[in-house]
């Protein structure tokens, strides 16, 4: 059987995909606070590609969808700039950032 990776923050205890691991541990260096949602399996994606949403000045919605798995996050944290510029780092590392959207107004 295959070992299965957790992430427990939050008051959560959820599997993890295998693409939104690499995106975790960035957060976790930094100590931000991830709650990890549902996991949505034979989603019509190929690649890797990260979104957020800002629900409000302290928690972010976070979609990652790698391959055929779609994850949704949430993202707790007072510094949303330093959240935004992580996520937009992984540009370089051949991922789709979509552009933030704020739909906390």
């Amino acid at each position: 059987m295959a070992k299965k990776d957790h992430v427990n923050e939050r008051g959560s205890h959820t599997t993890v995909i295998e693409g939104a691991k690499t995106i975790l541990k960035e957060f976790k260096k930094y100590s931000i606070l991830v709650s990890p949602g549902i996991i949505e399996a034979n989603v019509k994606a190929k690649g890797k590609s990260v979104k957020l949403k800002k629900m409000n000045n302290e928690t972010f919605e976070m979609v990652i969808v790698v391959n055929s798995s779609k994850q949704t996050f949430k993202v707790y944290g007072e510094n949303q700039k330093e959240i935004i510029n992580l996520i937009n780092n992984f540009k370089s590392q051949s991922w789709n950032v979509q552009e933030m959207l704020d739909i906390s107004k």
